[in-house]
């Protein structure tokens, strides 16, 4: 156990910007699940709903679940080909999908 508890960073209100407070979550799935959010700004008071969904995996579980099916994140697929291959993992950095358009105008 480290000495530094983690600092739990709160998503900001889109609107004034202070956090936003989970008011409730209720499962919809084992995947899936709604959540209330509320501005703890006094002054703005803004209320949202949300979801949250489990989308990949990232690593292997233990003991898997055989009731879900979920894929794997193209990084993860990626790694392990590195790891099988016997190819170094340390310096990969995460593929962009938004293109870069100050490099395409630099080309020739």
């Amino acid at each position: 156990m480290s000495a530094n508890p983690k600092t739990r960073r709160q998503r900001p209100c889109p609107d004034c910007g202070a956090a936003l407070i989970r008011r409730s979550s209720n499962s919809e799935h084992l995947l899936l699940s709604k959540t209330l959010l509320v501005c703890k700004s006094a002054v703005c008071g803004a209320t949202f709903t949300g979801i949250d969904e489990i989308t990949h995996r990232l690593s292997p579980p233990s003991q898997p679940n055989t009731d879900i099916q979920l894929p794997y994140a193209p990084s993860a697929v990626r790694r392990g080909v590195l790891l099988a291959l016997g190819l170094s993992t340390e310096n990969e950095q995460p593929i962009s999908l938004i293109p870069n358009f100050g490099e395409l105008e630099s080309r020739p």
